[in-house]
């Protein structure tokens, strides 16, 4: 399993992440890419995969099934990265710091590209056959229920 962001692409959105003491964030890259496996394993597999009739509990998410993880699950990466950097960073004190006050805009910039990527849906390979067909690119359904 592949990580969603590099240290390169979180210099993308903030360049000096890498002159605040740490020369490398891999293990919160990789604390990022557990919690957002863990977000689309409950949050859009379950649902997927009563739409492919497959039994969650029989066939795990596989994240290595992800065929466009680069386009689609990046930003997502980088935020929930960034999130998790600043919490380290923060000061230990009953006062806020600026670090803290990012930490909580990337989880709000993390939140809103949640939503974003699990409305738009994900490209996940069903027959793991390396390839994406049309019927493997579902759109989430919207139910509606109505009154009577």
């Amino acid at each position: 399993m592949a990580d969603y962001c590099t240290n390169s692409d979180l210099t993308d959105v903030r360049p000096k992440i890498l002159s605040y003491g740490v020369s490398d964030w891999a293990d919160q890259i990789a604390e990022a890419t557990r919690v957002i496996n863990r977000a689309l394993e409950t949050r859009w597999y379950r649902q997927a995969c009563q739409e492919y009739e497959v039994d969650y509990r029989e066939i795990q998410f596989d994240a290595d099934l992800l065929l466009n993880a680069d386009d689609q699950l990046t930003k997502l990466g980088v935020y929930k990265t960034l999130e998790i950097a600043y919490k380290y960073l923060m000061k230990d004190s009953p006062t806020e710091d600026g670090f803290q006050k990012q930490a909580e805009l990337f989880a709000k910039e993390y939140a809103v590209e949640l939503s974003e990527v699990l409305a738009q849906g994900l490209d996940y390979d069903w027959d793991e056959s390396g390839a994406l067909y049309y019927t493997e690119k579902r759109m989430p359904q919207m139910r509606r229920l109505q009154r009577v």
